[in-house]
């Protein structure tokens, strides 16, 4: 007879099957069971009934982020948690989190909103190949939990360092086309993400590449009252130093300018607020970095100090990096992918959010109970192989296999036809139920 699968007898780095000598039956690993660091959750936690963490994959001064298994879905999650380093603790042989001391209650309790908050703006980004999805966030151990799609891949910062420590424009701008795509819709929205860099921009090994971390993600306001300063070093324009700094799309074009800077050059230009005395910034070419003309135009407009020299949108960045014609069909193509029908598991991000309560030191939790029993893992689907665009300036040699292009928008005479389609098949669907 099968044995059931529990949070004890699933291997934790293949999620298969344990057997009687704790050896998997998928890759052959003896089960790990090293203690997790003190103020980690422990591995083979069930959180939410559901989730099954098997390992710390970072933290940072806000968040841990785990390496999860779905037991309802049979999938790789990412989870991250919201433990602010130096505020707060985790009770000895238990889940709970407390905050240490009273002085930092109020800034324990505003991260937690805007944590929250994060996990709000993106279960509105729907559909968008460049955006990180959510697929559920909740409470529990007095914290909160964002459910994300595990991204199996590497940063476009080691990317680069594989590379030698940097890449061609046309290589850089093949990488960023999704994300930039993808920005077009979230600033619809209303939505700066306001932290793009290398380190948050991730290459798959299905050859996607996806913007993570909306952590400082913000509404724009165009009415410059406060904001928050969140930054990073070296990517941020000057409004983003400032309260009352007037931050919108523009904000995200800044910071795109200075991804593909560093990337093409390995260095980053001097600091926003350093070039409003004095600008000395390089152009990329006189360091080396190949770049076309227009390209380097657009990228030195994409990066003036004053956000009314700039850019004021992707929209227009793209149509200054890859020219006007390219630019429209990648907007129209993001539109329809925004426009795609959403998944079950992604309407799993639109339950209701209860924020945890702050709450006295617990007693000890009791030992974890047994998970539900689980789907085996489910062998992840080979991606379809995507067809080539060809670059919108000049034809090239080759294209890295890693990043090939999208392809163009289909003509206005498919999409009717589909619309039709969608539309028969409604009607039919009726009908039956009649």
């Amino acid at each position: 007879m099968a044995r059931i699968r529990t949070n004890k007898n699933i291997c934790l780095a293949c999620f298969g099957d344990l057997d009687l000598q704790r050896s998997c039956l998928a890759c052959g690993k003896k089960a790990d069971d090293t203690p997790s660091l003190p103020h980690h959750l422990p591995q083979r936690t069930v959180l939410n009934n559901r989730y099954l963490i098997a390992k710390a994959l970072g933290e940072g001064g806000f968040g841990i982020t785990y390496l999860a298994w779905d037991l309802a879905q049979g999938i790789k999650t990412a989870i991250k948690e919201y433990y602010p380093s130096g505020y707060v603790n985790r009770v000895p042989k238990s889940n709970q989190v407390i905050i240490n001391s009273k002085q930092n209650q109020a800034a324990s309790n505003r991260g937690l909103k805007r944590f929250i908050d994060e996990a709000k703006v993106l279960a509105k980004i729907k559909n968008l190949p460049g955006i990180v999805s959510v697929r559920d966030f909740f409470s529990a151990n007095g914290t909160a939990y964002i459910v994300m799609e595990f991204l199996d891949g590497i940063s476009l910062k080691k990317y680069m360092q594989r590379k030698g420590g940097k890449i061609t424009a046309d290589e850089v701008l093949t990488i960023l086309r999704p994300v930039m795509e993808s920005l077009l819709e979230v600033h619809k929205l209303g939505l700066v993400h306001r932290d793009i860099s290398p380190d948050n921009i991730i290459i798959t090994k299905y050859n996607e590449v996806k913007l993570i971390d909306f952590g400082a993600a913000k509404q724009s306001n165009l009415d410059g009252k406060s904001l928050s300063i969140v930054l990073k070093q070296g990517f941020a324009p000057e409004e983003q130093y400032r309260t009352h700094g007037e931050q919108g799309p523009w904000t995200d074009v800044y910071a795109l300018g200075v991804t593909i800077y560093y990337c093409i050059t390995g260095k980053l230009p001097p600091e926003s607020i350093q070039r409003m005395y004095k600008d000395t910034i390089v152009k990329a070419s006189e360091i080396g970095a190949q770049i076309s003309p227009m390209q380097e135009n657009a990228l030195l407009k994409s990066l003036a100090v004053y956000a009314k020299n700039r850019y004021q949108d992707v929209k227009q960045l793209m149509a200054g990096l890859y020219g006007i014609r390219a630019a429209k069909l990648f907007e129209q193509a993001a539109a329809q992918k925004a426009a795609a029908p959403r998944s079950a598991a992604a309407l799993r991000s639109d339950i209701p959010f209860t924020a945890p309560r702050a709450a006295p030191v617990p007693a000890p939790a009791p030992a974890q109970k047994t998970a539900a029993p689980a789907p085996a893992p489910r062998a992840a689907p080979a991606p379809a192989p995507r067809a080539s665009v060809p670059h919108a300036h000049a034809p090239r040699a080759s294209v890295p296999s890693a990043h090939t292009p999208r392809a163009a928008a289909p003509s206005p005479k498919t999409i009717e036809d589909r619309k039709r389609e969608i539309a028969q098949n409604r009607a039919r669907h009726l009908q039956n139920k009649k």
